[in-house]
């Protein structure tokens, strides 16, 4: 190994490590820190491996295997937890975790006869029995990887907030692509040695990359490090887009109100932002600035589902469409599905179309109730 390939390995790996303990120590509560320190640590974890082959630290291999099969499931994860609107832990990510290590242990014994793991990819072992047993390893990995993508790239047209929709599109696609590409190459290469020179290139590209991104989220060099509340992509303020758009936008704010709750625009099926903005006589990206900083929406579904299940929630309980079947309502409000219909309702209201509708029918007095709360709702949003 060359010396500047060894300075580049150990600098990426002193760089991942001290991002993750930084994610760790100061933003533990926040699931997207954990996974980012975690992806940190498994590719910090593929570095120290060459280190450990360089300076016959074999003690680590062990517990650098266990760490390493966790990163495409982290990649996975982290997708998820920066680019849905809710992430919860579930018990079934161990079971993947589960996954990925028994295929890695079974894979990396059927092909080179051993259980030393990722040190063979490093090595560019000869294969023992046939490269085929790391299909399995191989394939749940992209798997992952692909998920990773299509959740960042799934919501994209509807997602509000302009850095968020970047990193949509750059930093989770270019990722993906890029670990794809390597465990092709990786997988292609076995048994055959790795030049020098591309070991450097390796690495010196990685070396940028990760100090890049040091000193973007850490703000090295800067004042003010990373946010006190870890949030990547944060909203913007009725400042800022008052700034960019001047007394214009509060004129567009009257008229998107006056839309929605006038016109009722939103019943319409397969609404979408350009069709919006397209009545507002403005681009896109301006609407999208405006509902993010004035009106708090970060995601276009959940501007919608406001209005939508307000005025589903008022037919649910009024004498007049109290009769009509809750997927009469739901169609009639511009839903597609019963499905998304009733998450949406479920997430707003805390309970069923059908329990709410029981709810309220308790009598006279329930039902002004609820009209007191659905004019309270609007009056809010106005």
């Amino acid at each position: 190994m060359y010396p500047l390939q060894s300075f580049f390995i150990i600098c990426n790996t002193a760089l991942l490590i001290l991002l993750a303990l930084i994610l760790i120590k100061d933003h533990y509560h926040k699931p997207s820190a954990i996974l980012g320190a975690v992806l940190s640590l498994g590719a910090a974890g593929m570095g120290m491996f060459a280190i450990a082959l360089e300076w016959e630290w074999w003690v680590l291999e062990i517990p650098l295997n266990f760490l390493i099969a966790a990163t495409p499931l982290a990649f996975w994860l982290l997708s998820k937890a920066l680019f849905e609107e809710k992430f919860s832990w579930k018990w079934t990510y161990v079971l993947v975790y589960v996954a990925c290590l028994a295929a890695g242990t079974i894979g990396h014994y059927v092909t080179f006869g051993d259980f030393r793991g990722m040190i063979h990819w490093f090595m560019r072992s000869d294969v023992a029995h046939g490269a085929m047993g790391l299909i399995p390893l191989i394939l749940i990995n992209s798997v992952l990887v692909v998920l990773a993508v299509y959740i960042a790239l799934r919501d994209w047209r509807v997602d509000l907030v302009e850095s968020r929709r970047r990193a949509r599109m750059v930093s989770v696609l270019l990722a993906g692509l890029v670990i794809l590409g390597i465990t092709a190459v990786e997988f292609l290469g076995l048994g055959t040695p790795r030049s020098n020179l591309a070991g450097v290139f390796i690495s010196g590209f990685f070396f940028i990359l990760i100090l890049g991104i040091c000193v973007r989220y850490l703000g090295f060099g800067r004042e003010q490090p990373i946010q006190p509340t870890f949030d990547l992509f944060p909203s913007q303020t009725p400042e800022e887009v008052n700034a960019e758009e001047g007394t214009h936008g509060a004129v567009v704010i009257d008229e998107l109100r006056r839309l929605m709750v006038e016109e009722k625009v939103y019943r319409e099926e397969g609404f979408t932002i350009r069709r919006l903005a397209d009545k507002l006589n403005i681009r896109e990206y301006q609407l999208r600035r405006l509902i993010n900083g004035h009106l708090g929406f970060r995601n276009f579904n959940s501007f919608l589902n406001q209005y939508r299940i307000e005025e589903v929630a008022r037919q649910l309980v009024a004498p007049e469409t109290r009769h009509l079947p809750v997927l009469s309502i739901a169609l009639d409000m511009g839903y597609r599905s019963l499905s998304p219909f009733n998450k949406a309702f479920k997430e707003i209201k805390g309970m069923t179309p059908t329990e709410f509708r029981t709810h309220y029918k308790l009598g006279p007095a329930a039902s002004d109730q609820a009209d007191s709360h659905l004019s309270s709702q609007d009056n809010k949003r106005r």
